[in-house]
């Protein structure tokens, strides 16, 4: 019996129709209906209930499903552990991240990753809260900001430091900002995701946290749209300072408050982490986080 087929079968089973696990194999729907109806003619057995509204799971169904899933969970850690005795590592490693992280640094880990180790094929899901997959099959996790969950099994790779910006026009027609208090009469391009209504600064003189308002001309939850309204000289921005270095170093964008520092609610300072669903991760997995952690630290 061909593992292919018991895949697609817990897929649709999960998924709840077969147009949903077909998505979730990344195959047609005609495709994943044939290797059902071949997992059933192999068992001479009907696993499903197609009718015109759903699908339902048979008695027998729900049986196979149960002991597909744990043959699948077996053979893939036999395949690991083959992988491991030989340091070949072999399988399929899902990773979740942002757009942003995908482009400036995910890429570049897994190219030489691939050369080294040719066993192992990767799926990257970009989203805008990557963290919110971490319970969705995925193998690992790359978070930026603070960690929002001191349950979530993780590891803090480096720490970044926010900086506040604006283009050269917007401060010409604007005025510049010269207390976090100056930013409440100014247009702010804010983040959907990582504090909107409110930014934190810490005095570069002083450990006191200050919390200020600030007036949101746009938010989003799309870091490229907020830098392009910054360029366009839509308002005073947030953001990570390696994010707009080439702009900075342009004159396109020019610093402001840089008498304070941007930190987060408990006045620390965010940070790139690596999160894992759980403590024992299989071999390619284990290989790939130190690879992917060596590659972040040395990034620029």
């Amino acid at each position: 019996m061909d593992s292919i087929l018991l895949r697609a079968f817990v897929a649709v089973a999960e998924g709840g129709s077969i147009a949903a696990g077909a998505r979730a194999e990344n195959i047609s729907p005609s495709l994943a209906s044939r290797r059902i109806a071949a997992l059933e003619t192999s068992l001479d057995v009907k696993l499903l209930q197609r009718t015109t509204r759903k699908l339902q799971i048979t008695e027998a169904g729900r049986t196979v499903l149960a002991w597909a899933k744990e043959t699948l969970q077996q053979y893939a850690a036999l395949v690991d552990e083959l992988g491991a005795q030989q340091k070949r590592p072999i399988g399929v490693l899902r990773v979740a991240c942002n757009e942003y992280t995908a482009t400036r640094y995910l890429a570049q880990a897994i190219a030489p990753f691939r050369k080294t180790h040719p066993g192992v094929q990767f799926v990257v899901t970009l989203a805008d809260e990557p963290i919110k997959l971490i319970d969705s099959g995925y193998d690992l996790v790359i978070h930026a900001g603070r960690l929002p969950d001191s349950n979530l099994v993780g590891r803090c790779i480096r720490s970044y430091r926010r900086i506040l910006c604006a283009s050269p026009a917007y401060l010409d027609s604007q005025g510049t900002p010269k207390t976090p208090e100056d930013l409440a009469g100014h247009a702010c391009l804010t983040h959907a995701r990582t504090e909107p209504r409110n930014w934190f600064f810490r005095s570069v003189e002083g450990d006191a946290i200050v919390a200020q308002a600030v007036p949101s001309a746009v938010q989003t939850n799309a870091y490229l749209m907020l830098i392009d309204l910054a360029l366009a000289g839509s308002g005073i921005l947030r953001i990570s300072g390696a994010m707009v270095s080439a702009h900075l170093e342009s004159g396109a964008l020019v610093r402001v408050l840089s008498d304070y520092t941007c930190v987060d609610p408990a006045g620390d300072d965010p940070g790139f982490w690596l999160i894992q669903p759980d403590r024992r991760l299989p071999y390619r997995v284990r290989l790939f986080a130190n690879h992917l952690i060596r590659h972040l630290r040395e990034a620029p």
